[in-house]
Order: structure tokens, then sequence, then C-alpha cells
């Protein structure tokens, strides 16, 4: 573990951030009922294996992972200023609940720590990211507690890699505000893949379904795409249906006007938007 004494996570105007890997592959449950079921995505170079621990009722879920977005921003900045970071964070629960544009009640309190948890009792063992691409596991948080200063957490050091080589991208402050769990998918697959290309990504709905790993039927999930589609808008993309290949799909593309959440911000890597790297999965 880098460093001993836990970084106040306090700073101010840190951006939601998120590593560019948690952007796209499936890490997390995207349904609001609990989901004991494992992930297990294979892919053509690496694999993700995501599971409860014993005696845990739930994998996390992708509105837990807004917790990390919250670490990834403050370990950016602390970074950015050049500030030791380390592992551990420590931060009053009010902070991180403002953050992520919450209120700050007893109720809210409860939900975050019930998160927490799920964080810290869901294991994961892949190869992604790994030295040697030899397989590592972990927790989402390693460890956790509250104090006086407030709430410590202790990240696993496969989250610290991608800030030290600054591949974590910004994303827009709305995001928190998706109430679907497809939808939140998709954004942050959007990101990853549609903001630079001039003329959109296309994708399959088939592709779209494999690559979640969500529990859902097949038709349902693509009932859902087919939703979201007809709206026409998912936050900062606009969402235009297409036949791709042969098979049913959705063209994403960037507003005319960018939108500055969701263009480059200082610190960003545009190296990798590529929607050619990373997808070797």
């Amino acid at each position: 573990m880098s460093g001993y004494q836990p970084l106040p996570a306090i700073l101010e105007h840190a951006r939601p951030r998120i590593p560019v890997d948690l952007m796209n592959w499936p890490w997390f449950s995207l349904a609001k009922t609990p989901r004991k079921a494992p992930i297990l995505y294979q892919g053509k170079k690496h694999f993700i294996h995501v599971a409860p621990v014993a005696g845990a009722t739930a994998i996390a879920t992708i509105w837990d992972a807004d917790i990390l977005i919250w670490a990834t921003a403050q370990l950016v900045k602390a970074q950015d200023e050049r500030l030791q970071i380390s592992t551990r964070l420590i931060a009053p629960a009010r902070r991180i609940l403002g953050f992520l544009g919450r209120d700050t009640g007893r109720s809210q309190y409860v939900r975050l720590t019930t998160a927490i948890d799920r964080l810290a009792r869901t294991e994961v063992e892949t190869t992604l990211g790994a030295p040697d691409n030899a397989p590592t596991r972990f927790r989402w948080i390693e460890a956790w507690e509250t104090t006086p200063a407030g709430i410590l957490l202790t990240l696993p050091e496969w989250l610290l890699v991608p800030v030290r080589q600054r591949r974590a991208l910004s994303i827009h402050p709305n995001y928190f505000g998706l109430t679907g769990g497809i939808e939140r998918w998709l954004w942050l697959l959007a990101r990853k893949h549609a903001s630079q290309q001039s003329t959109g990504w296309v994708v399959s709905f088939d592709l779209l379904h494999a690559r979640s790993g969500s529990t859902a039927r097949h038709c349902d999930f693509l009932a859902a795409l087919r939703r979201l589609t007809r709206t026409g808008r998912l936050l900062t993309y606009r969402l235009d249906p297409v036949w791709h290949r042969g098979k049913e799909g959705i063209r994403i593309g960037r507003y005319a006007v960018p939108i500055h959440s969701a263009a480059l911000v200082p610190g960003d890597n545009p190296g990798f938007l590529s929607p050619n790297r990373g997808d070797r999965l």
C-alpha cells in the first residue's frame, strides 16, 4: 500500500471522473433488485468475474459505483495539486453525498453506508489492468470504517493505477441524475466511444446486451434500448436507430454544440478514447 496516512478527500472543485476501464466492461449489476448471480465476461484477451463474497446478499450496483467516481475525482484532483495519493481516503459522509448531489438526511446516510458495504462485499477477479496479464483479485472497497473524522475507505491498488496513468475521464455531473441502470451504463459506454467520433459510434443491440453482463432477458434488454432510442437523446448524446451489419442497432453521436463536461478537460488523455483501443478484451 502506498502511504499510511489517509488522504483527506475534501478537495473542492473536483470534477466527477471515472477510470476508463470501468466505462467499457461489465463490472456492476444494472438492476435495482438485488443480484447475487455472478458476472462472467470472457473476451479475446482478458476475462472478468464479479461475485458476492460468502454471506453477501448481492453484488455492487452501478449506483454504488458513484462512490468510486467520487473517490477517483478526489484522487485525480489531489494528484493535479501534487499531493501524495494512496489507497486510503477519509471524508465526512455529507461531503460524499453532496458531491453526488444527494440529500444529507439520515436515510441517505444509511443508503450510502449500505452501498459502501456492497462494494466491500463484491469480489472481482480479472486479468484486465493486471501486471503481465496475470489474474488479480480485489474488492471494490478493501476495507472501511466510520471514524470521528468521517468515513475511512481503503481502495484496491487496481483503481489507483489508472489514476496515476491519467486514464480517467471526466463525466457530466447530471450523470448522477440518470435513474435507469441501462441508461447509466450506456451513457458511460458512449462517453468512452462516441466523444471523439464526429460521425457517431454505431453498435448493434446484440453486442450491447452481451457487453452489459445484464441478467435481463434478451428481448427485455432490447426493448429497453428501443425505448431509449425513441427519446432521441441520452443526456449529452443523440441516439439514432440504425441497422448495423444486418442487425438492429444504434448510432450514438455528440451534439453539434460541445457540452463542457462531456468534452475533454485538462487531465483527460485523448489517446485512450480511440474506439479501437481497449476493445480487444
